[in-house]
């Protein structure tokens, strides 16, 4: 962490510190500015004490513990070489831990429909220097190739195919069209309810033993999941018809999906390790 922001969180959690919230509106600004000037090359970080990276000065409210359930599960399915596609990447913290450890023979693929944040992932995988290793795709992934409408939420909620007052819209694709004969080693789906539409729009991957992801990784959004028709039965059955276990975190099998959560699809065929 740098030095600054060090200094000012021991400052600021000291017994005056902790009772004299007008002095840190005050100085907010000041420090503000200071972080963002002392800090070009980023801000350094070290994710559940495993992968080091550094993020821009305005993303400095990312603390060092991020889903380290997830994260542990994630980044110990890869190795030197895989291909990851990272499909709602967000910001870019996993897509830069990936890219770090598939090493430079690896590929990471990563895909983030909403303008803003993409040009956070861009500035983060160039902080990170692993531009060589990641390609990024501003674009949503999902069914069928064109555009879906879309609806930008604060931080990492952005909505797909949302019913909302005021949606935009941005261009889509399926992951059959944009990688339509490359190997996938790890999938990665984080996408606020549209799981089942990507899945869908791989289904020339998935149906590829030479090709398809021998582990997915899916953040669930059960709460969206009537904005596209998805159900439980419906997003358990593809995975299954496609040869896919269905585990949570524990390992355990799953039959029902009713909350929010992370679910784990391995391939039945691919070798054990």
């Amino acid at each position: 962490m740098h030095l600054l922001e060090k200094f000012s969180i021991r400052l600021r959690h000291t017994y005056l510190g902790e009772r004299a919230n007008w002095l840190w509106c005050v100085l907010r600004p000041i420090y503000n500015l200071a972080v963002k000037t002392s800090a070009k090359s980023g801000l350094e970080r070290i994710i559940n004490g495993t992968d080091p990276l550094r993020v821009a000065p305005e993303f400095r409210q990312i603390t060092e513990v991020y889903e380290p359930d997830v994260w542990a599960r994630v980044m110990s399915a890869v190795t030197l070489g895989s291909v990851v596609v990272d499909v709602g990447a967000y910001v870019g913290l996993y897509t830069i831990a990936l890219a770090q450890r598939t090493g430079p023979t690896g590929r990471v693929y990563a895909f983030e429909p909403d303008p803003q944040n993409c040009a956070v992932l861009q500035k983060h995988i160039e902080l990170n220097t692993v531009s060589d290793r990641v390609e990024i795709h501003e674009l949503a992934v999902g069914d069928k190739d064109g555009f879906v409408l879309f609806t930008a939420g604060r931080d990492s909620e952005s909505v797909v195919g949302a019913n909302s007052l005021n949606p935009g819209t941005v261009r889509m694709a399926r992951l059959d069209t944009i990688l339509p004969s490359e190997r996938v080693d790890v999938l990665k789906v984080d996408v606020e309810g549209f799981e089942e539409n990507v899945l869908k729009g791989a289904e020339v991957l998935l149906s590829d033993n030479e090709r398809k992801p021998r582990v997915i990784f899916i953040e669930v959004h059960p709460y969206n999941w009537h904005l596209c028709g998805t159900t439980s039965d419906s997003l358990i059955n593809r995975l299954t018809k496609s040869c896919y276990d269905v585990l949570d975190l524990k390992n355990q099998s799953i039959s029902k999906i009713d909350c929010y959560g992370e679910i784990i699809a391995i391939d039945r065929n691919a070798p054990r390790h």
